[in-house]
């Protein structure tokens, strides 16, 4: 027959193994969670930085484009004018979009 002491003991170790067993499922899912988050998170910022490699490579060639465009319009009176032209225009752009 078991004594008291042991019974105590089995009530014991029992909560203890159901206390360990849900803060590891607990932990385990955290740890799920979080692993699938930086995959996904990982993904986008790979995907956002080709992306911005790739649109400021057309960005540069836009550019380009336009300012040997808009030399043309000038003849060679003016050489360099639709770069100095289309340069000017970019840093206005770009320092209106990043004022606050």
């Amino acid at each position: 027959m078991p004594t008291k002491q042991n019974k105590k003991e089995t009530k014991s170790d029992d909560w203890k193994s159901l206390v360990q067993g849900f803060v590891g499922n607990m932990l385990e899912q955290l740890s799920e969670n979080v692993t699938t988050r930086v995959h996904a998170w990982t993904k986008q910022m790979k995907r956002r930085a080709v992306g911005g490699v790739v649109m400021l490579l057309g960005a540069t060639y836009f550019l380009t484009g336009l300012s040997d465009y808009t030399g043309s319009f000038f003849g060679e009176n003016f050489p360099g004018f639709g770069y100095l032209l289309v340069g000017a225009l970019a840093l206005l752009i770009g320092y209106f979009v990043s004022r606050k």
